[in-house]
Formats: structure tokens, sequence, C-alpha cells
């Protein structure tokens, strides 16, 4: 049987990067190979004599009356559950541009995404940038399945980079327009093609779908904003709630002080999957909640996520995700919904899903074919 690592993000607590790795590794293995996802260490991995001088630094901050972060620990427990029983890992480790000899001999492809793994305006990417390139393996062996770059430019800096290893894939593939403008700019003609997300059906999604312990039966609307929550947004969702349970999901990197709920702030991907699915409505300014809105039909609004400058929008991927379905979902405070969003025709969005779905999965089979 033939074998594929896939390259991703895979530090950190975020729910679409967890759900999209195990999307794409169930439908790899769908195709007949063996899928190992490879790990990478990041410098939020730290070791050594820098592991403990963090640990100094983490009491002095404490003593001072700084915020702490105790309960992340708990959030991690939930996803290497999660990660122990739907993902399967290599024993490889990547980091800092460096991987061990013969690592291209090991596998016959490395497929590079998805998620913002060519983002080089993040740290845990431009730290590693060659290694989200796959630069070790063969031109032959690299293919690139929904890609994304987060924003509508590449990070200033690190266009030599993709201009001279993007051209040596096999195949590229991204999941938004304006990578496909980028890609071009590097010489490179890509493919857009769905999430690994959206290539399994709600269906599929309910098969892992895990009710969390502090739902009890009553409606609730869930948020989940990457971008933070200003008062005005605050009152919108109060407002649209009308009185219903708020289950509000927060971003990993939330300090204790902030945190509404601490089971609601160490719900695993799996938990998220269920309260997406039961949801009476989703509001957020994420990628990946919105598209688990349209796949379990759920009434959603989305806000753009404020980003350092215009020239940086990371609201690219989203146009194009709500462009597809023709769906009107960005909020506009001159048209503010008082109540839930209306549902919208779900016949629609099942056809184009099922198009969709058979053209990203024709661009796999030929991407992997000799």
């Amino acid at each position: 049987m033939k074998k594929i690592a896939i390259l991703t993000i895979t530090d950190g607590q975020n729910y679409g990067n967890r759900l999209q790795n195990y999307a794409l590794q169930k439908v790899l293995t769908g195709l007949g190979y063996d899928v190992e996802t490879i790990q990478r260490r990041t410098w939020r991995d730290l070791r050594g004599i820098k592991k403990y001088k963090q640990l100094i630094k983490n009491m002095i901050k404490s003593v001072l009356g700084y915020p702490s972060c105790r309960f992340r620990k708990l959030r991690v427990r939930s996803f290497d559950k999660f990660n122990k029983r739907y993902l399967k890992f290599s024993d490889v480790v990547l980091c800092d541009n460096r991987y061990p000899s013969g690592l291209s001999k090991r596998y016959d492809y490395f497929v590079v995404g998805s998620d913002q793994v060519w983002n080089a305006g993040f740290r845990i990417i431009y730290e590693d940038i060659k290694n989200h390139l796959a630069y070790f393996a063969e031109s032959q062996q690299r293919i690139s399945y929904a890609a994304s770059f987060g924003t509508n430019c590449i990070a200033s800096g690190y266009e030599d980079i993709f201009k001279e290893e993007l051209p040596k894939f096999k195949a590229v593939s991204v999941r938004e327009i304006s990578g496909v403008k980028i890609a071009r700019e590097c010489g490179v003609e890509a493919t857009v093609v769905i999430d690994p997300t959206m290539l399994l059906t709600s269906t599929q999604w309910l098969e892992i779908a895990k009710k969390p312990s502090y739902i009890e039966d009553e409606p609730f609307v869930m948020t989940y904003f990457l971008g933070g929550r200003d008062d005005e947004l605050k009152d919108y969702i109060r407002r649209i709630s009308e009185g219903k349970k708020i289950v509000d999901l927060e971003i990993e990197s939330v300090t204790d002080d902030k945190i509404s709920s601490i089971d609601v702030y160490c719900s695993a991907p799996d938990e998220f999957v269920w309260l997406a699915a039961n949801a009476d409505c989703i509001i957020t300014d994420s990628f990946h909640a919105t598209v688990f809105s349209i796949l379990f039909h759920r009434p959603f609004c989305v806000f753009e996520r404020k980003a350092i400058n215009k020239s940086y929008k990371m609201g690219s991927r989203l146009d194009t995700l709500l462009g597809l379905f023709h769906l009107d979902r960005f909020h506009d405070s001159n048209r503010s919904f008082s109540v839930i969003p209306e549902e919208y025709v779900t016949d629609e969005i099942e056809q184009i899903l099922m198009t969709e779905r058979k053209k990203s999965m024709e661009f796999l089979r030929s991407a992997l074919s000799e």
C-alpha cells in the first residue's frame, strides 16, 4: 500500500485545524492509501533550558498579577484525546526547516494542506516555511490540497521562497480565489478546491459528533470568534439569541480571566461538531464555523475578522466560500439582524456540494496518479 504524509499545522488547539486534518486523512485513506500526519515542533514547544526560563517568567508574571493561562492545559488534554482517537501521526518531527535524512523515501506523496499552511505572516509558518513547501521531497511527490495563504498576498520577505518552491509541485490546489492569483504570480496555475471538511457529508460528521456534558436539552446559539468581540458585537449576540442559551467558544490563547465557562473553553473538536449540528444559530468570524453551518444547514451570520491592514485581508477565504454557495451572510451594520437569520434553500446547497466534491476528488485522484 502506498503511503502519504500530510503536512499541515499540528500545534495549538484550533477546531478547524484539527477537523480539516481528520477529514483529509479520512478521504485519502478512503482512496486506498496509508496516511500519516507529520508532526511539527514550533516555538510553542519549548525544550531544555528555554522551557525552564519560560516557567520562571510565568511565575514572575503570576506574582506581578498578570492574567494566567492555567486552564489551557485542560484544553490541550481535550484536543490530545481527539488526536489520539482520530488521527494517525508519523514518528517524524519537523522544525526550523530541518528534516531527517531519507524522509522523501519513506512516503510516496506529501500532501500539503489544508488550513493556512502558507500564511507566512504567522510565526509557526515562517519559522519552518521550507518544510511547509515540502522542499525535501521530489517534485512528483509534492501535492497541495486546499492550501491557504490566509490573506490576499504573500507576507513581505517570503515572495522569493514561494517563487522558487511552488513551481516544483506536481499539482497545486488552493482554498480561495485569491490563492490562484498568488500562485500565478509565482508562475503556477492552481485549482480552487473545497476545504477537506466539506468533502465529508453531514452524516459522516455526525458519526464522530459528541454531545458536550454541559449542554442540557435547551435551544442555544453558538458563537466562535478568532478576532475578538467588542461591546457592539456582544450586544448583537444578546439581541439575536432571543433569550436562548449562548455557547461562547473561545480561541486557545485567551487568558483565564477572560474565560466565561471553563467547560465550554475545554470543548474538544468532536464536541464542536455536535454544537454546530445542533445550534439554533451560529455567529462567527471563523472559516470553519461557517463551513459547518453550511454542512448542517444552520442559520448563521458571519462577521469579517479585522486585519492589521487592508492589504492583509483575512476574509478572502470566506468571500470564496460564501460566493460559491450564493449566500449573503456577512453582517452589515446597515442591515443588522434583530432576530435569528432566516434559513436558506438547502436543496441548492446540497447540489453545489455534490458538484464541488466531485471536482475536488477528481483533482486529488489526478494528482495522485502516476
